[in-house]
């Protein structure tokens, strides 16, 4: 499912422009000047309010309105009612893709200093505005890992054009070992799931190895070849695809017990584990977290109103413009929408394949294992939707059900219903009950 927002404050701005794919790292020399010298005078433009010239220089194949004068008019209101004026922009590190450039321009703001990420093509046309959290801390395993007791092996998913870079953590010892594949939520993911300084895939794959499994995870095509995948793509290029491919690679390995291969998707890799142990047909079993049960819609709906409802107010730019998403969100489940109209960053026939789906109904179809592991404190999916896991699945064989009342969408403890800023303000780990209630399920067979 969508994270709202991805990697970002719990603002507008950032709800609405996540972050893109990590760029590749180059320090800033004498062809970079050009770059930071075209960011910093567009965000002038915008500190001067001249929003027209800024929108002017947006690259023309950015969707119609996402970043047009009023739009941007907006977004600056928004950021400074939340951080106060800008008082100082400094030159930042310059990162190279293909035809763009990406420069992330230290910022310091009035009430705190972010990162603002300005993406430039060839022609020094902007494609692309972020505002992002300084870097996260460091990550330290948490102390239910214990590195001495595993290894990694870099490998490859799929072949070809689309081939996804990946790593086997293995247990060491006699083996095989039973082998669990990690299916990410939705958004241009890396191996570890990386939200800010927190990385709850890798907590997974080597609390996970502890325990004598073997686990492989992989960044997500969306991460890898963004860029270059053609307008429109689907589930089946954005999850299904992919997944296979490492359960394919997972079963070859000689570690890993073929006949042993289990499953685990977390938010939308869990919305569409069912159908990929489906079209799989072997597995051993099916970890579902933090997966979404009721129509999507109203899942995307209930987020932006959860999140206007953090706003100061009714009059407040953000409100304002999130109550519109709201309405642009109910427009697109009436079939208002053309199927290539943008709806938060991605065409609106994406939403409609998503509302399509129906994970419980295929899950019930199944005699495969499961387990359904759910977060109290998570207002992306929630406690409403494993209710709705419980009664769909009601009287199937080898169906388990886990509630979590302190863990939140990534299955991290903290108090309340959880915000945008507990994703990327705190380093937080999977909770060790997460990691144990798994771990006995997957050496237990799935029961």
């Amino acid at each position: 499912m969508p994270r709202i927002p991805s990697r970002a404050f719990p603002t507008l701005v950032l709800m609405i422009l996540l972050s893109p794919d990590p760029l590749l790292p180059q320090e800033p020399g004498p062809g970079s000047d050009r770059w930071n010298r075209a960011a910093r005078e567009w965000v002038g433009l915008l500190k001067e309010g001249n929003f027209d010239g800024a929108g002017a220089r947006v690259d023309p194949r950015v969707p119609g309105g996402a970043m047009g004068p009023e739009q941007l008019r907006t977004i600056w209101a928004q950021l400074s009612g939340q951080l106060g004026p800008l008082l100082s922009l400094e030159p930042g590190t310059v990162s190279v893709q293909g035809e763009y450039h990406a420069v992330d321009l230290p910022a310091a703001f009035e009430a705190q200093s972010v990162v603002i990420r300005i993406v430039l093509t060839d022609d020094l046309q902007v494609s692309g505005f972020f505002i992002r959290p300084p870097a996260p801390s460091a990550y330290e395993p948490p102390p239910y890992v214990r590195p001495e007791s595993f290894r990694e092996v870099e490998v490859v998913v799929g072949s070809d054009l689309w081939a996804l870079p990946g790593v086997l953590t293995l247990p060491r010892g006699e083996g095989p070992f039973p082998g669990l594949v990690l299916v990410h939520g939705s958004g241009p993911n890396d191996r570890d799931e990386t939200i800010g300084g927190n990385k709850p895939f890798r907590d997974l794959a080597w609390g996970l190895a502890s325990s004598g499994i073997a686990v492989l995870r992989y960044d997500k095509r969306t991460h890898v070849h963004g860029p270059s995948l053609p307008a429109g793509i689907g589930l089946e290029e954005e999850v299904l695809l992919d997944a296979l491919a490492a359960l394919d690679l997972a079963r070859k390995a000689p570690e890993i017990e073929a006949d042993r291969v289990f499953l685990l998707g977390h938010s939308l890799g869990g919305m569409m584990a069912p159908e990929i142990a489906r079209r799989d047909g072997g597995l051993a079993g099916v970890a579902i977290l933090a997966a979404p049960a009721r129509p999507f819609f109203q899942v995307l709906r209930g987020q932006l109103e959860y999140l206007a409802g953090l706003e100061a107010g009714p009059d407040s730019p953000a409100r304002i413009q999130l109550d519109s998403l709201v309405a642009e969100v109910r427009k697109a489940e009436a079939g208002e929408m053309a199927p290539d109209q943008d709806l938060l960053g991605a065409p609106a026939g994406y939403w409609r394949e998503l509302a399509e789906v129906d994970p419980v109904a295929t899950a019930r179809e199944s005699s495969v294992p499961l387990i359904v592991l759910q977060g109290g404190r998570d207002y992306q999916s929630t406690s409403q939707d494993l209710s709705l896991w419980e009664k769909g699945l009601d009287g199937r064989e080898r169906a388990t059900f886990r509630h979590y009342p302190s863990l939140d969408h990534l299955f991290a403890a903290g108090e309340g219903t959880a915000t945008p800023e507990d994703y990327v303000s705190t380093v937080r780990h999977v909770d060790e009950s997460v990691i144990r209630d798994l771990a006995r399920w997957i050496l237990g067979g799935g029961s």
